[in-house]
């Protein structure tokens, strides 16, 4: 999958390796490695790392997903996105940039 930086949030996330921290504690918390995107909903995440799932509310945290089309030093390709610009379903973001497209006319 070739991802383009600047459209990650309008594409679909699922498969994409992901670190996460909660906004509430910006000053105390680390990105913690939450593994790879499996579902996504409109306002939750679906992650899996050794084989066990967990759910990760989007408005509440900040991710950084590692792109998939880059190698090498792996913090240069962390690409982090605020959480709210994630809400909504994957086809619905999609919608959201083609309109913005036409406004710009």
């Amino acid at each position: 999958m070739n991802v383009n930086p600047k459209y990650l949030i309008y594409q679909d996330l699922i498969g994409l390796y992901v670190r996460a921290k909660l906004k509430s504690k910006p000053e105390d918390s680390e990105f913690s490695d939450i593994g790879v995107v499996i579902d996504e909903s409109k306002n939750i995440l679906i992650t899996e790392k050794n084989k066990k799932l967990k759910k990760y509310i989007k408005k509440d945290h900040v991710f950084r997903f590692k792109l998939p089309n880059y190698e090498g030093n792996e913090n240069k390709y962390l690409l982090e996105v605020n959480g709210l610009k994630i809400v909504g379903l994957p086809e619905n973001r999609l919608r959201a940039l083609k309109k913005k497209k036409r406004l710009r006319k």
